[in-house]
């Protein structure tokens, strides 16, 4: 990873600190340093699932297949990995050539459907300045999400209002609607990431 993204994680890492000393949500370890996440290769067709985004708009998964896809699973009363995460992703998307952001869509899930109704979502998303036109942030009613959580192999538990144990996971899937790549721990790398995904598009040029 080049240094100019290393020292804009390592800042974003250090902000979620103070901006939350003390706090630490059961699922995650409070974060000062960067961790970057284990990368698997996969090739599993996701099932077709549809949900909500910040703009109250049905967003379904099936038709979203011709690009390349990047899913992850959050929710925006998370004291610490969660905004690592979004600003992991951030930066990909920041980093992107013109071209590709253009080109690949991400998708933020949430864990907690209680709290994260669309409008706190695009709050979320504003102010973590990540509310591009091409990155959906997802809601829905508990039994629209259960199916999607478990498809992922994502373990969601509530502990209390607004306190979530869960399984963090960031997922690049391929213009066919296959989970190629996933990504477990806060900060998914994004040079790697990047890198899986220009090898995604290129294959698909190919």
């Amino acid at each position: 990873m080049n240094a100019v993204l290393r020292r804009t994680l390592t800042t974003a890492a250090l902000a979620v600190f103070v901006m939350a000393p003390g706090t630490e949500a059961p699922a995650h370890k409070s974060i000062l340093k960067v961790e970057f996440a284990e990368r698997r290769e996969l090739n599993v067709l996701i099932d077709n699932f549809a949900l909500t985004d910040q703009n109250g708009r049905r967003v379904e998964f099936r038709k979203l297949r011709g690009k390349p896809v990047v899913i992850n699973f959050m929710y925006t009363s998370c004291p610490d990995v969660c905004p690592l995460l979004t600003a992991s992703l951030k930066i990909l998307r920041d980093h992107m050539k013109p071209a590709e952001s253009r080109d690949i869509r991400f998708l933020s899930v949430t864990a907690d459907p209680e709290v994260d109704t669309p409008e706190v979502l695009k709050a979320y998303s504003k102010r973590h300045e990540a509310d591009a036109p091409n990155w959906s942030w997802l809601t829905g009613e508990a039994g629209e999400l259960a199916p999607v959580w478990q498809g992922f192999g994502v373990s969601v538990k509530r502990l209390a209002r607004g306190l979530i144990e869960h399984t963090t996971l960031t997922v690049v899937a391929d213009a066919e609607g296959f989970m190629r790549f996933a990504y477990f721990g806060s900060a998914p790398d994004p040079d790697v990431l990047l890198k899986d995904l220009r090898a995604l598009a290129k294959k698909g040029a190919t």
